[in-house]
């Protein structure tokens, strides 16, 4: 196909060109399908409605409600199905400006690539900056977790120095099970 014939692919629907991608399409498809099995199970699945009895008459039984577990999941599908559809006609008329940006004859295209360059630089640096700030939180856990450990093995030594507490034979965690009655 040539790019003539690819760019009349589409068509202008209100000043949007829509142009249907094969995950648009499969959306649509799905869409629909949804649309049709919810109609479906509304006009079938829902019991219809008795008028009230009148007086000395005994009430019909109560209606068959097992059909209806169907209706939430088939609304789901419903739900999801169109929100796909928006997403992929979303994806499409992004993808299609970026690259009528980045091709076009204007002086945009130049432009547009200094951009995604000035923009790529800016989140390389955020995330050095990030890095930098993460290994300094993890440098300053593991100095509170040796001084910690250190206060922790002195104030043994001094229990077991002062007889107050048996030796211990293995070496003990940081934070001691509660003593037994």
């Amino acid at each position: 196909m040539t790019e003539r014939a690819r760019a009349d692919h589409g068509s202008i629907v209100g000043g949007l060109h829509l142009q249907l991608s094969k995950l648009l399409l499969g959306s649509l498809v799905a869409a629909v399908a949804a649309t049709g099995a919810l109609i479906v199970t509304m006009v079938v699945g829902l019991p219809p409605a008795h008028p009230p009895p009148g007086p000395g008459v005994m009430p019909p039984p109560p209606p068959n409600l097992t059909a209806l577990a169907v209706f939430p999941v088939i609304t789901g599908l419903f739900v999801l199905a169109w929100l796909a559809v928006v997403v992929a006609f979303s994806r499409d008329q992004i993808l299609r400006r970026i690259e009528q940006l980045r091709a076009g004859p204007g002086p945009d295209g130049p432009q547009f690539d200094q951009l995604i360059a000035e923009l790529r630089a800016q989140l390389a640096a955020d995330r050095e900056r990030e890095l930098q700030l993460l290994e300094g939180r993890i440098a300053e856990l593991t100095e509170e977790y040796g001084e910690q450990r250190e206060t922790d093995g002195y104030l043994n030594g001094m229990r077991v120095a002062t007889g107050e507490e048996p030796v211990p034979e293995k070496v003990r965690s940081i934070r001691r099970a509660p003593p037994r009655r």
